[in-house]
């Protein structure tokens, strides 16, 4: 059974914009792989890249605190998180993790 698509007016808060957010990659990572024939590795490095310009780019638009938003950018923490994030995303799920096991039944 497929997960259900989650659509961006279905966006209502951090899971499903999460949701959203990894069927959107995963879709773009497939067309690009598909289209232009690179390595898995190259592409993703790409949205790796993409991701750095995002960040730079919203960074820079919050740089002198114009946006109602609050939002300060810390280049160090913010880079650092988004570092650890995917790290921790990238990382073989540990077997005993709830989240990665297999429903077995009911009880």
């Amino acid at each position: 059974m497929l997960p259900q698509q989650v659509k961006v007016s279905d966006i209502t808060d951090e899971n499903s914009a999460q949701t959203y957010l990894n069927q959107a990659i995963m879709t773009t990572f497939c067309r690009v792989l598909d289209s232009s024939r690179l390595p898995p590795d190259v592409v993703m490095r790409l949205l790796a890249t993409a991701i750095g310009s995002t960040y730079r780019e919203v960074a820079a638009a919050h740089q002198d605190g114009q946006c109602p938003c609050g939002w300060r950018p810390v280049p160090d923490a913010d880079i650092e998180a988004l570092r650890s994030s995917l790290e921790g995303a990238a990382a073989p799920k540990i077997a005993d993790d709830l989240h990665s096991m297999v429903i077995a039944g009911r009880a």
